[in-house]
């Protein structure tokens, strides 16, 4: 059942961005939830066990834009990359485009949301 729910939620990112001409990490702040939901993580991303560039595993590498079902936030490593910098790092899972990735974390500045983090998404 979960894949379903999960496979929806991607369908209808897409969609979304179909039908708005807008691409995956272009959906505006209107179009996404506040609280947890389906977001998209950047191309050239890392996906990792822990909210911490040396201490977790990099268990995938985005290639293209993914999406991403946001569960929480969590503080971890400051990151200062592509004129980003955020401690904030989002926990969920990651469609690497044949399954989903669980329980993983994606660094703030490579998460496509309206805020970090979005008003009302719970800390992990």
């Amino acid at each position: 059942m979960l894949d379903v729910r999960r496979s929806a939620l991607a369908g209808a990112l897409v969609a979304v961005c179909a039908v708005t001409g807008l691409g995956a990490g272009q959906a505006s702040a209107a179009e996404r939830p506040a609280l947890s939901g389906t977001y998209s993580v950047d191309a050239n991303s890392n996906v990792r066990t822990t909210p911490h560039v040396r201490a977790g595993t990099v268990v995938y590498t985005t290639t293209a834009s993914r999406p991403m079902d946001v569960e929480c936030w969590a503080r971890g490593d400051y990151v200062d990359s592509g004129g980003y910098h955020t401690s904030v790092w989002y926990e969920g899972s990651v469609w690497t485009g044949s399954r989903y990735l669980d329980e993983v974390y994606v660094w703030g500045g490579n998460v496509n949301t309206p805020h970090d983090p979005p008003a009302g998404l719970p800390q992990c």
